[in-house]
């Protein structure tokens, strides 16, 4: 499996969604949809990169984007200026559904794409949720399915 580049990521922004401040602003404001993954390429190293400012309608410099994700899909998006990337983050651990009794010393511990994997942390319960402190970023390598993603952006 390849990462994911800027050629496999699709942005769309419709004729009514450009310019939504106007040209005399001084400042752009774009309603981008910005399309990426297929399970079968990863999350590369400092995030999801994105294609050229013009893909965004605009010029000279993207100044802000804020990012809506996917209804319940459990990761936060943010736009890293200084890659021009997406970075995802994620929060904590899930155990799985593994049985008591097949339990060890512990429960299977859920991935990301909510897979039960080999790890097993001690003294867990099964199908339970843990606050682990604060979020990680997405791990290299780690397969991204489809994801549509709204963003507001800011420039000129």
């Amino acid at each position: 499996m390849g990462a994911i580049a800027s050629t496999d990521i699709t942005i769309t922004v419709g004729s009514r969604d450009k310019e939504i401040i106007g040209v005399m602003a001084g400042k752009n404001m774009t309603l981008a949809t910005i399309a990426f993954g297929n399970a079968a390429l990863t999350y590369p190293a400092n995030g999801i990169p994105l294609p050229a400012i013009g893909h965004f309608g605009l010029l000279k410099v993207l100044d802000f984007m804020s990012i809506q994700p996917p209804p319940g899909d459990g990761f936060v998006y943010k736009y890293d200026s200084t890659n021009h990337t997406i970075r995802i983050y994620t929060q904590g651990f899930k155990t799985g559904a593994t049985a008591a009794a097949e339990n060890e010393n512990g429960a299977l511990v859920k991935n990301s794409l909510g897979v039960e994997g080999t790890p097993r942390i001690p003294n867990t319960v099964a199908g339970t949720t843990y606050d682990m402190g604060q979020m990680i970023e997405m791990p290299t390598g780690t397969a991204i399915p489809a994801t549509s993603l709204k963003a507001l952006v800011l420039g000129e």
